[in-house]
């Protein structure tokens, strides 16, 4: 079986956001390949309330290669996010009323060091047995006003060489519920700090938290 790419973007806390999977986006998201996707042209995207904001270095992409003879190797980078107008222009309506995309890439540098790792660790001789699996995850994020008790939807895309558009990964994903399922005892507003004072801080109960 050809191993494809299990794309994976939630942000806050990542444990049950495959349900929120449509089911219509299966399909598209079933032809992504790690073996072949062009890395460059690899595009996440987040639509958060407006005044939810991810922070810089806070939005990553990991790929793990599992040989068939056992062990585990690991790449991860930090994206950085898309600023080029044009590219910018071009994108499809996605968001609603309230609601704000960023979108984020590979830099060039990550882009070819990742295909290079992809390149020794799955295409060389005697590599066809490994499996590859590729996600892309947010952890750190600021707001600009004070949290109410109502939910906080984040829905994500996810656009690679081979879907040549924006597929939806996880529609209107509830960031209290999901904090909530990893600790209810998590409060949201330290999880979420005000921009002003957010920093570097990386959002309580995701994977790699410190």
């Amino acid at each position: 079986m050809r191993p494809f790419l299990f794309a994976s973007l939630i942000t806050a806390a990542f444990a049950g956001a495959c349900g929120h999977v449509p089911l219509t986006s299966l399909p598209k998201l079933s032809r992504i390949d790690i073996r072949s996707t062009r890395l460059a042209d690899l595009r996440a995207g987040l639509s958060l309330p407006a005044d939810i904001r991810p922070l810089p270095g806070g939005v990553t992409m990991t790929i793990v290669v599992e040989p068939r003879e056992g062990g585990r190797h690991e790449r991860k980078v930090v994206l950085e996010e898309v600023r080029d107008a044009t590219e910018l222009a071009a994108l499809p309506v996605m968001v609603s009323p309230g609601r704000r995309l960023t979108v984020f890439r590979l830099s060039a540098n990550d882009a070819a060091r990742l295909s290079a790792f992809r390149e020794e660790q799955l295409l060389g001789s005697g590599q066809n047995g490994n499996r590859g699996s590729l996600s892309l995850g947010a952890d750190k994020a600021c707001r600009l006003g004070d949290l109410s008790g109502k939910p906080i939807p984040m829905t994500s895309y996810l656009k690679t060489s081979e879907t040549q558009d924006y597929v939806v990964v996880t529609r209107d994903l509830d960031l209290r519920e999901a904090v909530r399922a990893i600790d209810p005892k998590i409060d949201l507003a330290d999880a979420i700090p005000p921009c002003d004072t957010a920093g570097g801080q990386r959002l309580s109960g995701s994977p790699g938290a410190s």
